[in-house]
């Protein structure tokens, strides 16, 4: 295959055989042998964060009666609401309390669902395995 880009970096394949070639334009640049894997294999090319934010996108969202039971079952919930109300920054409790209690919805990627795991002294696996049991309930 033959790759190629157009001015608004639109990627294009065609067949390396010429059979194509009358297709190809001057708006075409054709890629480095870099860009073509960057394009066929981007999950080579992430940071080690961006690899972090994908695998906590893969995790379904808990509703709110899933999130605060999977706290209550494992002896959480009065520990995250006590903590949230000791927040001292007065505009971060804020959102963190709106978040907790208004929020329909719970992502695992969501920064102030971070936030308030992050103060639970989990590992990561903790976390994912609290968060999977959550799923069933």
């Amino acid at each position: 295959m033959k790759y190629f880009k157009n001015p608004t970096g639109e990627v294009y394949a065609f067949e390396a055989d010429g059979s194509q070639d009358d297709l190809i334009t001057d708006e075409f640049v054709a890629m480095t042998t870099d860009e073509i894997d960057r394009h066929l294999n981007p999950q080579n090319y992430l940071s080690d964060e961006e690899k972090e934010q994908l695998r906590l996108a893969q995790f379904q969202s808990l509703t709110r009666r899933q999130f605060k039971l999977a706290l209550l079952e494992n002896n959480l919930l009065e520990t995250v609401e006590q903590t949230i109300n000791a927040i001292e920054d007065p505009i971060m409790k804020t959102r963190i309390q709106i978040e907790y209690n208004e929020s329909e919805r719970f992502e695992r990627i969501n920064e102030s669902v971070q936030y308030m795991l992050g103060f639970l002294n989990l590992t990561a696996e903790q976390v994912d395995e609290m968060w999977t049991y959550a799923m069933s309930l």
